[in-house]
């Protein structure tokens, strides 16, 4: 019993001992002796430049053995404080946050490792135009099937976000669509609504709550359907590629299905450029179709994914010899890259575009057709075989446009 005892007290001491030293070594505080060598002194202001949204300044810094680091202080949005610190290495200090070109004050200080800080040294600088403006001056909205398109430039690859507003049933407004970007440039497509007039409420913000002014525009969507996929078949010409390599299949492309097995895959040996060929069962005026690249990230815009194509159609059943007479060419498709870093790069704007699918729209003037056909130009990877997920159509079956009727189903 007095040997527990004693090994009881010999761990209730070490606790205390260790307790008794955290309480005096703590990490979030400076660590040593707090001595001064010299005077810290302050930096020197030499220039002040504005960039997009924020400011760079360059300074000398003082003669002090104790400096560790020099920090600006200032303000964005509504009054938020902002710090960034830089070495005693660097000379200039980078900041970021400003929502409009006013000047701003700012504040610099030198620290020492025991945070002791030197005199304060104001200067002021003058941002110029922020992301959120510039990209809102770029923004042009037009109509489109089911919803509309804004275009947008970002010339200065701000991290911002493209909002959309607009009325539910009850007419409380709600956002469709919140696209964050910090590509160059894009287009967005805001779809799913009636044929009637709507108004549409687009705004920028930014990382730091700075929020441009609000585009309104009122657009009437134009009518379309989603197109019956249960009635695509795969209709195989002679000089057309296979594409059921890899356990794949053409019907894969329409069973809205996107787990990445289920793919339409050809084996490979084959020349450009590559057909294939399907029936959508129904004739119909096509008004747009998304195309889904194969769901995988680490094959995203490489190997055999579909970068230059065309679409070709016609209405009577084509000759099986494959032969190209007969044929309408409705549009050529090129995958679009939005951070257009080279083949085997891709930037997290890069995998979400493919994950949401791309967008063509057939122009008016295309005919009705039954019978599609893709011509592959021109593959990510330049492989000699293709692959891909999906591919959904819209428009109107001839028997809509005949009667009047139109199912606008999204």
């Amino acid at each position: 019993m007095k040997t527990t005892k004693h090994i009881l007290i010999a761990v209730i001491g070490v606790i205390a001992a260790g307790s008794t030293a955290c309480e005096e070594d703590n990490a979030l505080h400076p660590w040593g002796e707090n001595t001064l060598v010299g005077d810290l002194g302050a930096v020197t202001v030499l220039t002040t430049e504005g960039t997009p949204g924020g400011a760079v300044i360059t300074y000398r810094l003082p003669e002090s053995k104790d400096l560790l680091y020099v920090k600006a202080l200032y303000t964005v949005g509504e009054s938020t404080p902002m710090e960034v610190r830089t070495s005693r290495y660097d000379h200039s200090v980078t900041l970021q946050g400003f929502g409009d070109t006013q000047p701003r004050e700012v504040t610099l200080l030198c620290v020492d490792k025991m945070e002791n800080e030197g005199p304060a040294v104001t200067t002021s600088v003058t941002p110029l135009t922020p992301p959120i403006t510039s990209v809102y001056n770029s923004l042009n909205i037009g109509t489109t099937f089911g919803g509309i398109y804004i275009d947008y430039i970002n010339a200065d690859k701000g991290n911002i976000a493209i909002h959309v507003q607009t009325l539910d049933e009850e007419n409380n407004p709600y956002e469709p669509t919140v696209h964050y970007t910090s590509s160059d440039r894009g287009r967005i497509f805001v779809r799913g609504f009636k044929a009637e007039a709507r108004t549409f409420d687009i705004y920028i913000t930014d990382r730091w709550g700075n929020r441009s002014q609000t585009l309104s525009e009122s657009h009437t969507p134009y009518p379309e359907s989603l197109l019956d996929k249960s009635k695509f078949a795969e209709f195989k010409l002679d000089n057309d590629i296979a594409c059921n390599a890899w356990g794949g299949s053409l019907s894969y492309a329409w069973n809205d299905d996107f787990t990445p097995p289920l793919f339409v895959h050809s084996p490979g040996g084959d020349t450009f450029p590559m057909s294939f060929t399907f029936d959508m069962g129904q004739t119909a005026k096509l008004s747009r179709y998304k195309f889904y690249h194969l769901f995988r990230e680490d094959y995203a815009y490489q190997r055999g994914n579909l970068k230059r194509w065309e679409v070709w159609g016609r209405t009577d059943t084509p000759p099986t010899d494959g032969t190209w007479e007969g044929w309408t060419k409705l549009l050529d498709c090129e995958s679009f890259k939005p951070s257009g870093l080279p083949v085997g790069e891709i930037s997290g704007d890069d995998w979400e575009y493919l994950q949401q699918g791309e967008d063509f729209e057939f122009p008016p003037t295309a005919p009705e057709v039954r019978y599609i056909r893709f011509k592959v130009l021109e593959t990510w990877g330049g492989d000699d075989f293709i692959h891909f997920q999906e591919f959904t159509f819209w428009g109107n079956p001839a028997e809509e446009i005949r009667t009047g009727e139109t199912d606008e189903t999204h």
